[in-house]
């Protein structure tokens, strides 16, 4: 079992101020006399993977402790909170089938110990972070985190699952980019010992991906792959950074980065954004690779939170009166107007759905209709909404290809997959495979938020009724012994 000391939070530069309903009440033994309580360890995980070898990828497991939760005892040095840690990593097709016993691809024991001078000035909100690093085959896991219950130190015990997709970065040919580490801070260190270097820098990962009130600078760092297969008059490519609004595709036009970089495999990209502006609410950091055509090569992309309570969001009401009357929407029939409801609960925010559920008035809808296009138009200087003709375009895409005798191809879950997340990277039918039912595997390179995924559609009734068996994104059914349940 390895021991790590981890020094106070002021030391690490780590701590994260969130709001005071979100802190905990501080654990027992944080100052002499005060009654105990019992507080299960606060914990907040993330991870990143990155490429290593050619039948392996690099995986950074963050762990955020809240300070609040810990349980300290005093000593000559100061207060000392020690924490055991269990981590182990298993294949999901073993965790789901529960008669398995599970055998770990990866594990480790951690023995933390967290330092404070005085914990009377604990911040709320305030956490110490560890790091651990994994070599695993690339694949679909869930990682298992134990923390055991220990009543001397009126300590609750602490069991967390996460999924972790590991991609295949070892794809010849493929300019990709790594899964995204997003930090608290980054800054140039030669100490290799520190848990935290990589590559000349010292990375402190904000594993619960909240910024703002306090901590007012997004770090990031990535890592790019297979540049030598870029062709370039001039040795150079052009890494584009930038923020988008999570339910919005467009770049936010005070959150760009353009870098013309040399071209060298790999190539590792570091990068800040000032959020002290930025509205409470959830985004994406995306990157783009491009070409000398100003082409997209490869992307990748990252979802964070932002508090800060004391900047407003801007209303993005369309007040363009004049407009409305000459636009489409305002000579939109009552069918209309149903039909385009359906089709745009596919990608609706759940604000949004409860906003034109409440509307009773046609011309009130037409209305919402218009702001619904308008703040997705990327780029409202041209005549045409472009965003609007690709969303038309996917669903008479998937009329003309899933249409079957009980549903449009849009409303099928191939369909709504397709205008959900675009066409897929890849397609592998296997539609007369002996013992099973037809079914099909969508691979995608790059989903917002979630990087590379995969959706498996079967056909279980016979009928040509493709469904949703499996994802690996979040919020979409998920079934890890998928192959067994098509097995005929």
């Amino acid at each position: 079992m390895r021991t790590i000391l981890l020094i106070c939070a002021m030391l690490l530069s780590a701590s994260v101020l969130a709001p005071a309903s979100w802190a905990q009440d501080i654990a027992p033994g944080a100052t002499p006399g005060q009654e105990a309580v019992m507080v299960p360890v606060q914990i907040d995980l993330d991870h990143a993977a990155f490429a290593l070898e050619a039948q392996s990828s690099l995986v950074e497991f963050y762990m955020s402790f809240e300070a609040a939760t810990l349980s300290y005892e005093a000593t000559d040095q100061g207060f000392l909170a020690e924490l055991p840690v269990s981590m182990m990593l298993v294949r999901s097709t073993q965790a789901a089938m529960s008669d398995s016993p599970e055998e770990p691809v990866w594990q480790d024991d951690l023995s933390l110990s967290f330092l404070m001078a005085d914990t009377t000035g604990m911040a709320e909100g305030q956490h110490f972070v560890h790091q651990v690093r994994a070599a695993v085959p690339p694949g679909e896991y869930e990682l298992q985190i134990r923390v055991p219950e220990d009543p001397s130190l009126d300590r609750v015990g602490v069991e967390m699952r996460r999924d972790v997709l590991v991609p295949d970065f070892s794809e010849d040919g493929l300019v990709g980019i790594s899964d995204v580490t997003l930090a608290s801070s980054i800054e140039q260190s030669p100490d290799r010992d520190n848990v935290f270097w990589k590559n000349g820098l010292l990375i402190r990962p904000n594993a619960n991906q909240l910024f703002g009130s306090g901590l007012n600078t997004l770090f990031y760092y990535a890592e790019v792959y297979n540049l030598d297969q870029v062709e370039s008059s001039n040795g150079t490519y052009t890494a584009f950074a930038y923020l988008s609004d999570a339910n919005l595709p467009q770049p936010m036009a005070q959150y760009q980065r353009r870098t013309s970089r040399t071209l060298r495999s790999p190539d590792v990209l570091v990068g800040t954004f000032n959020i002290r502006e930025l509205p409470s609410g959830s985004y994406f950091l995306r990157i783009a690779i491009l070409n000398e055509d100003n082409e997209s090569i490869a992307e990748q992309s990252r979802k964070f939170f932002v508090y800060n309570p004391a900047v407003e969001r801007e209303s993005q009401v369309v007040s363009l009166e004049e407009s409305f009357e000459t636009s489409q929407y305002a000579r939109m029939t009552e069918e209309e107007l149903d039909r385009m409801a359906e089709h745009v609960d596919v990608i609706s925010t759940d604000a949004e759905r409860r906003r034109l559920r409440s509307i009773r008035d046609q011309d009130e809808r037409r209305r919402f209709f218009m702001q619904f296009w308008t703040v997705r138009d990327p780029n409202p200087n041209t005549p045409v909404n472009e965003y609007q003709d690709e969303f038309y375009s996917l669903i008479q895409y998937a009329n003309d290809r899933y249409t079957n005798s009980f549903s449009e191809g849009w409303q099928t879950d191939r369909g709504r997959t397709l205008i959900r997340f675009g066409t897929p990277t890849a397609i592998d039918p296997h539609l007369f495979d002996r013992g099973f039912d037809p079914y099909e595997i969508w691979e995608y390179n790059n989903i917002p938020g979630e990087g590379q995924a995969q959706f498996i559609f079967a056909d279980l009734d016979g009928f040509g009724s493709f469904e949703l068996i499996h994802s690996t994104v979040t919020g979409e059914r998920k079934s890890t012994n998928w192959l067994e349940e098509i097995r005929k």
